[in-house]
Formats: C-alpha cells, sequence, structure tokens
C-alpha cells in the first residue's frame, strides 16, 4: 500500500496545486466579488458531480479489488449506471438552474450554474476507469497518471480562456474539459479486451453504490454547507468571497489525504475479505499516524498565520477571511479524519453505518449554521463546520475502535501533540514575510526533527519511507550513503 499511497497523495497534491493556482490566480482577477460567485458556482457543480464520481466507482473499486477475475463485468455494470443516471442529472440540475439560483439569493448564478451541469457526464465516466478500474486493480501508478493530466489541463485550460476575456465562465468551462482529459486518457490506460469476460449484476454495484454515493453527497455538503449559507442568509457578495477564499485554504488537508482514502478502501477490502485481522490492523494504525503527523502541524501553521497567508496568496483585499480562516482550517481537519476512517469503515464493507453516521451529521450542520451565521456572521459558519467534524471524527472514531480495536498509539499522539505545539508557539511570533512559504518548510524541519529527538520517528519510518520512494533512480543521479544502502539491501532481500 505504501508506493501506491505516495503515488496518490503525489497527483492529489499536484490537484491541490492545481486548484489553488487558479483559486489564488482568480481571487486576484475576479476580486472579493466575482470570486464569491466561482466559489459557489463551483460547490454547487461538485456536490452535483459527486452523486456519480464517488460510491459507484468506489463500489467498482471494492469488487475488483475482491476478485479481479469479475472486472470486465464490473465496469460494464458501473457504465450501465453511469450513463443513465448521469442523463438524468444532468437534465435536473440544468433545469433547476433557475430556482437553485433563486435559493440561493442570487438570480445571476442561473448561466453559471447551467453550464457547469456539463461537468457531471465528463467527471461521471472518467472517475468510473480512474477510481474504479484502475484502483480496484490497485495499479496506483496509472491512476495518478491520469489524475495529473487532468490536473494540468485545468491549469491550462483555464487560463486560456481567462486570457480570452471569459472571466468565471472560462474558468468553469475548464474545468469542464479538464475531466475530459482525464477521462480520454484513463480510458487509454484501461485494457478491458484482455480482462476475464465475466457478467456481473449491476443490483449488486447499485447495494454498495447507492449508500457509498448518498455518504459522499452528504460529505460534501459538510464541505460546503457552511459557503451556501453564508451566500443564501444574505451576506454581501465579498463576504462570500471572503468565507470561499477561508474555504479554499482549509480545505488543503482533505484533498491531500484523499490519495490515503483511495488506496486505504480497496487495501482494507482485500484485507477485510480474507479475514486478516493483523493486517487490517497494520493498514489503519499506519495510516492514522501518518495523517495525525502531517495533518497537526499543517492546520496549527495555518491557524496561527492565517491573515499573513491570505494577504500572499489572495491579496491585501481579503483580510476579513482570515478570522473565519483561523477556526475553519480546525474543522476542515476534523473533516479530514472522519472521511479516511469512513473509508476504512467502507472498505470493511459498511456503507449503511457509515451513511447513519454522515446524514445526521448534515441535519446538524445545517442547523448550526442558520443558529450561528445571523449573530456571529463568517465566523459562525466557520464554527459550525468545526463543531460538525469534531461529532463526525468521534462517532468514526468509537466504531473503528469498537470494530478492529486499534487507531493511534496514545504515547505516539501525545508526542506528535507536543511538537505539533512547539511549531505553533513558533509560528505565533513568525512577523509577515513573502517568504512565508520558506518559513513554513524550515518549521516543518524543525517539528520533523524534534519528532526524531523524541524517537516518534524512527529508522523503521525511513525504511517505510525507502519502500514509498523509486531508490533506483535515486541512485542513477548520485544519491548515496549509509541510510540509501540500507535502503536498497532491504529492497533486494524482498
Amino acid at each position: 500500500m505504501g508506493r501506491g499511497t505516495l503515488y496518490l497523495m503525489v497527483a492529489n497534491g499536484f490537484f491541490v496545486l492545481a486548484g489553488y493556482l487558479i483559486h489564488f490566480g482568480l481571487g486576484r482577477y475576479l476580486g472579493p466579488a466575482g470570486y464569491g460567485v466561482f466559489g459557489v458556482v463551483l460547490a454547487m457543480m461538485t456536490n452535483v458531480s459527486t452523486i456519480l464520481t464517488a460510491g459507484f466507482p468506489q463500489g467498482a473499486a471494492r469488487y475488483i479489488a475482491e476478485d479481479s477475475s469479475r472486472t470486465a463485468g464490473v465496469v460494464r455494470a458501473a457504465n450501465r449506471i453511469q450513463l443513465v443516471s448521469g442523463l438524468l442529472i444532468t437534465g435536473l440540475y440544468f433545469s433547476l438552474a433557475g430556482v437553485i439560483a433563486e435559493l440561493l439569493n442570487n438570480p445571476s448564478l442561473a448561466p453559471y450554474i447551467r453550464l457547469s451541469a456539463l461537468a457531471v457526464p465528463a467527471y461521471a465516466f472518467f472517475s468510473v476507469y480512474n477510481a474504479g478500474y484502475l484502483n480496484g486493480l490497485r495499479d496506483f501508478g496509472r491512476q495518478a497518471l491520469s489524475s495529473l493530466a487532468s490536473s494540468a489541463a485545468k491549469i491550462i485550460l483555464v487560463l486560456v480562456f481567462l486570457l480570452l476575456g471569459l472571466g468565471v465562465m472560462g474558468a468553469i468551462l475548464g474545468y469542464i474539459l479538464a475531466a475530459a482529459v482525464g477521462l480520454l486518457l484513463s480510458w487509454r490506460l484501461v485494457n478491458l479486451s484482455a480482462a476475464p469476460q465475466s457478467d456481473f449484476r449491476w443490483q449488486r454495484l447499485a447495494g454498495f453504490g447507492l449508500p457509498a454515493t448518498t455518504f459522499a453527497l452528504a460529505f460534501l455538503l459538510l464541505l460546503s454547507i457552511d459557503l451556501l449559507a453564508v451566500q443564501a442568509l444574505g451576506a454581501s457578495e465579498t463576504e462570500v468571497g471572503y468565507y470561499a477564499a477561508a474555504g479554499t485554504i482549509s480545505r488543503v488537508s482533505y484533498f491531500v489525504f484523499l490519495g490515503l482514502a483511495a488506496t486505504l478502501l480497496p487495501s482494507i477490502s482485500r484485507s477485510t475479505a480474507r479475514l486478516d485481522v493483523e493486517l487490517t490492523r497494520s493498514y489503519i494504525r499506519q495510516a492514522m499516524r501518518y495523517m495525525l503527523m502531517l495533518l497537526a502541524p499543517a492546520v496549527l501553521l495555518i491557524s496561527a498565520t492565517a491573515g499573513d497567508l491570505l494577504a500572499l496568496v489572495y491579496s491585501s483585499g481579503y483580510a476579513g477571511a482570515a478570522g473565519p480562516l483561523g477556526v475553519l482550517v480546525f474543522g476542515l481537519a476534523l473533516l479530514s479524519i472522519f472521511f479516511v476512517l469512513a473509508n476504512v469503515i467502507m472498505g470493511a464493507g459498511q456503507p449503511r453505518v457509515v451513511l447513519g453516521m454522515t446524514l445526521p451529521l448534515v441535519a446538524i450542520d445545517i442547523g448550526l449554521n442558520v443558529l450561528l451565521i445571523p449573530p456571529y456572521g463568517l465566523t459562525g459558519a466557520a464554527w459550525a463546520t468545526t463543531i460538525s467534524g469534531f461529532l463526525g471524527m468521534s462517532a468514526a472514531t468509537v466504531y473503528v475502535l469498537r470494530r478492529f480495536g486499534t487507531l493511534v498509539n496514545p504515547k505516539s499522539l501525545a508526542r506528535i501533540g507536543l511538537a505539533a505545539a512547539v511549531v505553533y508557539a513558533l509560528a505565533t511570533r513568525v512577523p509577515y514575510s513573502p517568504w512565508l512559504p520558506l518559513i513554513y518548510a524550515s518549521l516543518f524541519l524543525g517539528y520533523a526533527g524534534l519528532l526524531w529527538l523524541i524517537r516518534e520517528i524512527t529508522r523503521e519510518d525511513l525504511v517505510i519511507i525507502g519502500r514509498m520512494l523509486p531508490l533506483d533512480n535515486l541512485r542513477r543521479v548520485g544519491r548515496t550513503g549509509r541510510i540509501l544502502k540500507e535502503f536498497s539491501e532491504l529492497r533486494r532481500s524482498r
């Protein structure tokens, strides 16, 4: 699972980078008001597309991972579901654009929503081949390649359309065509003719896919209810832009750990299907430990330097987003942990359990936004998401502990928390600087060094990293030394 996780985390890292380059560029180019329009439409487009891009491809990945001999039948069944559902959902979304815009208290959103409807079929079939076929076969390298191509195309196409003066419309069109690029490449990488021909009942796929899809849609709502509520409850376009900026930065944890969740689901599916309890527990412990090790300092750094970070990546005109960002980054981190644990539970074949956690959480989140936004404004929306994230993470943690009897070593949790707290204390004393990314990198290096000193990072971790990295290529470019030699000897002995 290690190298596959690395490939997908690199691909998702580039996906995040591409998205942030686009968001930061649009934020500066369009200003807070125009950027707020783009943020709301993108949230709607993502939520609707998720109906087809999450559950059924996840189901395909699960069944292919359990038995690769039925790959062709599973993919045919998934395509059948995507075609029928895609046409229906695209038509409904397009025809209801005016109604949705009225509900969001901004009728001018209607033409943008109609254009975004075209993204639904493109993302639907891209996800079958990318997140379904390639992920189920654990061909994480090719899955990462098609994801990288789509992300690169997104940057190029959005830039071209902006240069042509198409504004928000051009940005949306760039997202649509980038999905088409990813679909084309994924389709070319798939070789169903070589797979054994088999039949697979679409009803079986739907049995897993429907609750998983509902979970994915509900989870995406948890990521965007706050922004939509800010828009619907009468905030100005500028305030909506502020909150969109805070949400964009806060989502970095979710996007980065999508790769971890994507490798966990088929891996947990395979280990539980083989009744390998110890391997399943090992996957969970490793995933949670490394996730917390990366997440804790990142969240604290962003919270400590929220205003400076916004000024650097957007402009000083987004200073109004600093307060919400300082809170919201914790909420998205908690939701990211919930998402990874939910994929563990679904990988064990329990999507309905996840659904039972998520649907009440959506209702709670809506209620909290309605309750907190009128008196507390944008910060109230951020607190609504953070409280909801804490409740979701707590529920998933209790279930995983009861079902699998493991999560993360308490001593590791304490050491990671201590090192992250030191980083936070240092970050609060950092003055504004255009070299903020280098300051972040220095603090991360100091954090890693502290973890080494208190023996949270060990030689075993270095060996695991060595297994994940292409060491033969590093040797060719002259990377030598004792650690590299140990890694290479370990690989030859495997």
